[in-house]
């Protein structure tokens, strides 16, 4: 599959611009300004002009590498500014310098460092599993990652740091971040919010608190989770909304978890449908048993998604987890799926999907 050139410019240099991508090898992708945040993470560059810039400044998207402004003259102090603080070192004057925008592109397609990746886990109905399974993801994912990011947007939910058993333990709460419209580094993150250990930490919200969650706040801390290195696991809820938007636009895979039966399968479809309409890559975990004696590929191909993980239900966890934590072994049907799953969202397999 090409290399994906986003190219936020307008009529007069959209030509210049993909005379230098097919040159360099790239695939077209075009997106407004405005709503391009899931173009902007996943292109492998970007060739922005100087009125995209200005509206990306109001954006605030994350820096990244591979993206050089394109003019048609020599651009004012502030655009300079603003494309500098999106990641830009070069600005190229087309069509004069269509040669150095060529080799430009060529260079970002050198290998760069493995990006970790970031995987929202949504149930198809309630009582699936979702949250269970995104805390194994987190907790398998330990074992891989220098560090790890979990994130529970799912404001009427138990609370993933309950299944953890860390509710107790002070840290910062979505309701304590005050980020809308601005940024916040890793590693100042990781340092203020509950640790399950030294390489996970935590983000639920706080149950008494009357304040809803802010998309802005999901959205700086996602960023600063992957411009940190840390591999980012969501647990998403169902509902429509802005933050389900938000985390829709900024992962590399969606898991929706589902049971093996009649109505599990019908509501899953539905999420589906509504979240594959977003335009994200997405898979299903069946969790058995199936009392009907559906199969999991049967399960799938209903919901039509494709099948990531099959696995049983543990009898004993219910009954260990008000006890204590979840704790997940490497061999258990739950740790195999978050081993399945977690394998998904390294670079080899995205860039497969």
């Amino acid at each position: 599959m090409a290399d994906e050139l986003l190219a936020l410019v307008g009529a007069d240099l959209h030509d210049d611009v993909a005379r230098c991508a097919a040159a360099a090898g790239y695939r077209i992708l075009t997106a407004h300004p405005a709503s391009c945040r899931r173009e902007w993470l996943r292109a492998s560059a970007v060739a922005a002009d100087a009125d995209a810039l200005r509206v990306l400044a109001g954006l605030s998207p994350p820096r990244r590498d591979g993206v050089v402004m394109v003019t048609d003259g020599d651009p004012p102090p502030e655009i300079w500014r603003s494309a500098m603080n999106l990641g830009a070192e070069n600005a190229v004057s087309l069509p004069a310098e269509e040669s150095t925008l060529v080799g430009l592109l060529t260079d970002f397609r050198s290998p760069r460092g493995n990006p970790a990746g970031a995987v929202a886990v949504v149930g198809g109905h309630g009582g699936a599993g979702a949250t269970t399974l995104a805390a194994a993801v987190a907790l398998t994912a330990v074992d891989h990652a220098s560090r790890v990011l979990l994130l529970d947007v799912d404001e009427f939910g138990a609370g993933i740091d309950l299944t953890l058993g860390i509710e107790a333990r002070a840290g910062v709460r979505w309701q304590d971040l005050t980020l809308e419209g601005g940024t916040v580094r890793a590693d100042s993150l990781h340092n203020a919010l509950p640790q399950c250990n030294d390489r996970l930490s935590v983000l639920a919200p706080r149950r008494d608190s009357p304040h809803a969650l802010g998309a802005d706040a999901v959205i700086a801390a996602m960023d600063a989770g992957r411009a940190g290195g840390d591999t980012v696991v969501v647990d998403l809820p169902r509902s429509a909304g802005p933050v389900t938007d938000a985390v829709l636009d900024s992962v590399d895979l969606v898991v929706i978890v589902t049971t093996a039966t009649v109505h599990g399968v019908a509501s899953s479809r539905m999420v589906a449908a509504r979240m594959c309409g977003r335009g994200v890559i997405a898979g299903l975990a069946v969790r058995g048993p199936a009392p009907s004696g559906l199969r999991a590929t049967e399960v799938a191909t209903a919901v039509d998604l494709p099948l990531l993980a099959a696995y049983r239900s543990d009898p004993g966890l219910p009954g260990r987890m008000e006890s204590g934590r979840l704790r997940v072994m490497p061999r258990s049907p739950l740790g195999r799926a978050a081993r399945t799953i977690h394998r998904r969202i390294d670079l080899g397999e995205r860039a497969a999907a």
